[in-house]
Order: structure tokens, then sequence, then C-alpha cells
């Protein structure tokens, strides 16, 4: 059964490492099925300094609502699917789930096979081989702390997620981790109405996008699909990691000034050359990993992770990234700060009208607190933010200041 363990990394996506799955009795010792629940109430106090009153706006909504069943048969088979409601009810909005135009999705979806020990091919619609702190548990953060999904521009993923196929697991008794695999990317078949005329379309022949991710266990080890920012299980933990994701012909963007998306394709060279080709999509990230158990029931953690998006010249997504987070728990009590940053690359005419857009740009700076009412199952947490959306370096965007507070159910 240690081998299934790595295969499912079971409650990794949707509940931390330190939740328990709902078991389902299935009459046979060769099949074993769990169901997950995840449910996140919040409510925002956002301060909007963009708006020329600067109005305070609440916000009541569901950060996630999402349901989790997983299974392993004979011992070598896996299969996972989740489904997800995120920031379900946002401004009133019950029709809605990350603009797709509907509440329910499937987030997750995975059928693996596990034919030795620590070694898991798996296909579906997969979590990608980026960084640590793109890959983690929902519900296993240092407090309300996420991924800082506004500086993370992997191409044509959903929420990290993207069909293909990985090989994942362990070398040189855990020390060595690795995801490895194919996946679909970019995939346009016509130009974009938005790029000058003539210009090609980014990757009509379906070329596919290539990515891996090796991490290193210097203390301890993780072997779940996804990974928990504390553990509160008392060992101590820590790791660094390297990340790659390239397609040739993948880079897809809009015209500068225009809001980035990815079903209409940019060019390499300056914007309104027609005729250039399109460029590739290129993306290289390191991390480190802290976590350190302390007499007392006391705990530190500390994560960093850096990115370069290279999306072609004078695309307002290429540039560099960086997010982390650091925490002290004292008992059931967290303290947590955070942050994450994007700057675009400069190029020869920057700051011009006709520059390198910066809608891209963005600094968030936060600080928190979390009660841990009983571990990850069931936490409550809270948060002081701010937020620069533009021109970070030049400060020419306001910043929107927020209070976050929310609860946590996970089982």
């Amino acid at each position: 059964m240690k081998r299934l363990a790595l295969a499912l990394g079971l409650a990794a996506l949707l509940a931390s490492q330190s939740a328990s799955a709902i078991k389902v009795p299935t009459g046979s010792d060769d099949i074993n099925l769990n169901i997950n629940l995840l449910l996140q109430p919040r409510a925002e106090i956002i301060f909007d300094n963009t708006v020329p009153d600067k109005s305070t706006d609440v916000d009541f909504y569901l950060r996630r609502a999402r349901i989790q069943i997983s299974a392993t048969a004979y011992k070598m088979f896996s299969f996972m699917i989740q489904t997800d409601n995120s920031n379900w009810g946002q401004k009133g909005n019950l029709a809605n789930n990350q603009g797709n135009g509907q509440p329910f999705i499937v987030q997750d979806l995975l059928v693996g096979f596990t034919p030795i020990e620590d070694f898991t091919i798996e296909t579906g619609l997969l979590l990608e081989p980026g960084l640590r702190i793109g890959s983690y548990s929902a519900s296993g953060g240092q407090g309300i702390v996420e991924t800082p999904t506004a500086i993370i521009f992997e191409n044509n993923a959903k929420g990290f997620r993207e069909m293909g196929v990985q090989l994942r697991g362990f070398v040189l008794a855990r020390r060595i981790h690795y995801r490895l695999g194919i996946f679909e990317g970019v995939h346009n078949t016509a130009a974009s109405a938005v790029t000058p005329a003539g210009a090609p379309a980014a990757n009509p022949s379906g070329k596919p996008m290539f990515g891996g991710h090796v991490r290193f266990n210097i203390l301890g080890e993780e072997t779940g699909y996804a990974f928990n920012q504390m553990y509160l299980d008392g060992k101590t933990r820590s790791s660094v990691g390297f990340s790659v994701q390239v397609q040739k012909h993948g880079a897809c963007n809009v015209a500068l000034g225009v809001a980035a998306n990815t079903t209409t394709c940019n060019l390499t060279g300056p914007v309104g050359a027609a005729g250039t080709t399109a460029a590739a999509y290129r993306m290289f990230a390191g991390d480190a990993f802290l976590d350190v158990a302390l007499p007392g029931d006391m705990e530190f953690a500390v994560d960093f992770g850096i990115y370069r998006w290279d999306f072609g010249d004078n695309s307002p997504r290429t540039g560099v990234g960086w997010g982390g987070s650091v925490g002290f728990r004292i008992g059931p009590i967290e303290p947590v700060i955070s942050g994450y940053q994007y700057i675009a690359d400069d190029n020869a005419t920057a700051g011009t009208a006709t520059g390198v857009s910066r809608a891209n740009d963005r600094r968030k700076l936060a600080a928190g607190l979390t009660w841990y009412l009983k571990g990850h199952q069931s936490k409550i947490s809270a948060e002081v933010n701010s937020i620069i959306t533009g021109d970070v370096r030049g400060l020419v965007a306001p910043a929107t200041n927020a209070i976050f507070i929310q609860t946590q159910a996970a089982f």
C-alpha cells in the first residue's frame, strides 16, 4: 500500500495531508474509495482607493466548495475526480464561477498507474509541474495566505491544471522528487483578430507543451500530489525545487494595452509589425521551503519562489515574479506575513505610449493570523492586505486595501 500513498496523495488536493478522508465501504480489500469535502466561507472588507469616493465594499462568498472522490484498486491503479465552486457568490453572483459562466466545474481528473513503488504514470486534467508555491493543498496553507495566483502565467492552464500525461515519483531513497510531463498548452487554429493583418496563429499545428519539476528533499519528505505550507505533525521538512515549461510557437497574449488572456495571441517583436513568427513560451523557476517543528507545540515555516516568464519581446507577460510567506505557530495561533510581486521587462520604448503595458504588473503585501481549532480540518483565518495592480515600479496605480476573514472545514 505504500506505493499507493504516492499514487494518490490522498487529501492533498482538496484537504491537507493532516485531514481525514471519509472512507466508503466497497466490500473488497482490493478497492478503496474515499470522499473529501472542503468548505471555505469568506468575508471581505475592501477599501478601494481606485474609485473617487474610496468606497468600502463588503462581500460574502464561498472561496472554495469542493468535493473530491478518490480510489485505489489492486494496489497499482488510482483514480481521482474533484469538483469546485471557486469564488461562488462573489459580488452576489451565484451563477458564475471564475468567469466561465458556470457555477460548477471539474477541477481535477486523474487516472494513475503505479507498476512499481515510487513510480506513477498519470493522465487527465493534471496539476502542472510548476513551483511548490503553485502546488499547495487548497486547505494546507499558512492561514488564509494562498498561492500567488496573480503572478503565475502558466500557458493555457486553468487553476494550474492542464490536460496531459506525466511521470511522477522518487529516486535515491526519496531524496529527489520529480514530475515530468507533456501537456496541451496553447493550441489555436486561427490568427487573432487583434494581431496585425497577415500575422500567423499561435501553434496551429498543436505542438505540445513540455514541463518538469525536480525537488530535492534536504530534510524529511513530502509524498502528496500537492503540498502543505505548514504540516502541524511534529516533523521537520526542508527542500528546494526547480521547474521549467517550454512550448514552441506557444506564446499567447494580446496587443499592448489590452488585458491578457489565452484566447488571443501576440507575436514576437514590436507589436504592430505584421508577418513575424509566433514566439515560443518558456518558464524557468526555483523555490525553497522550510518547516521546522519546535518544542512546546511550536512551528516555524517559510517558503519563497521566483519565476522567469517569457512570452516573447514586448509582451506584458514577459518578466519576473516572486512570492513567499513566513509564519510562526505557537500552539493553535499562528501569525503570518506574505507577499508577491510581478514586473514586466523593460525595453527601448517602455514607459512610452507604445511601450510595454503595465497592466500585469502587481504587488501584494499581507499580514494574517490563524486560529487552528483542529489542525487544517477546522480553522479561522484573518488577513490584512494591500494590493497594487498596474505600474508597480512607478507606483502609478493606487492600492486596494482589504481585510479577509475565512473559516474552513476540511474532512
